[in-house]
């Protein structure tokens, strides 16, 4: 979802995030705001290219929603980048489900260290509940060492090559730079987002929502 005329300061996006359920706690805080300043130890706190990929593959319960708004940007590049998840679940579901049976049924560990942070969880790459998809978890960059039997272990990197051809084919990518004024709003559990590389100055807002209060606003602006 794209929201127009959002004024770009931190305050208005704040309070559209609060339209839609209460802002969630992780170890960035609450509400971002941000440069590329290195303040964390996260490739989206620098202007490197970032691939397609979910959010929170350490927790134990991944951010359910997204928010980003770019107040400020000044440069070249930068484009953002979404991907359906779901869709790559059932492209590989029809072409290669070898593919898909391992990547719904090997244990993928997510890590994040940083100074008095430790974090780790580990759910498959395809969560199902009951035959169904219920979330997509992908993150290179945070997926701790692990170790499997030598045969399912090459199947599984099979598998995730297959998987990250996907979310990087062209014809299923999503891209577009994010101006301010304009608020974008994603389901992380689906949709797997990046950026391309930029040079200049940029500066984004944004915030996690839970997966559960999202659905909840939705349940109760039906009804009415």
């Amino acid at each position: 979802c794209f929201v127009e005329g959002v004024p770009a300061t931190p305050e208005a996006t704040q309070a559209l995030a609060a339209r839609v359920a209460y802002i969630r706690h992780t170890l960035f805080g609450g509400f971002w705001d941000f440069t590329a300043n290195m303040e964390h130890k996260d490739t989206a706190y620098t202007t490197l290219a970032i691939g397609p990929h979910t959010d929170g593959t350490y927790s134990f319960d991944a951010p359910g929603y997204q928010m980003f708004h770019c107040l400020e940007f000044d440069g070249e590049g930068g484009e953002s980048t979404l991907v359906d998840g779901f869709r790559i679940a059932e492209l590989l579901r029809r072409d290669d489900p070898e593919a898909y049976a391992t990547l719904a049924s090997v244990r993928v560990p997510g890590r994040y260290l940083d100074e008095g942070v430790s974090l780790r969880a580990e759910r498959p790459l395809f969560r199902e509940e009951q035959g169904r998809l219920r979330q997509v978890s992908y993150n290179n960059h945070d997926r701790a060492p692990f170790w499997l039997p030598e045969s399912e272990m090459a199947a599984f990197y099979r598998a995730l090559a297959a998987f990250d051809a996907l979310a990087n084919d062209p014809a299923l990518v999503y891209q577009r730079r994010l101006e301010p004024g304009t608020a974008l709003l994603f389901d992380n559990w689906r949709v797997l987002h990046g950026r391309l590389a930029y040079q200049g100055h940029r500066r984004l807002a944004g915030a996690y929502l839970n997966k559960e209060d999202v659905e909840s606003r939705l349940r109760v602006l039906r009804a009415a």
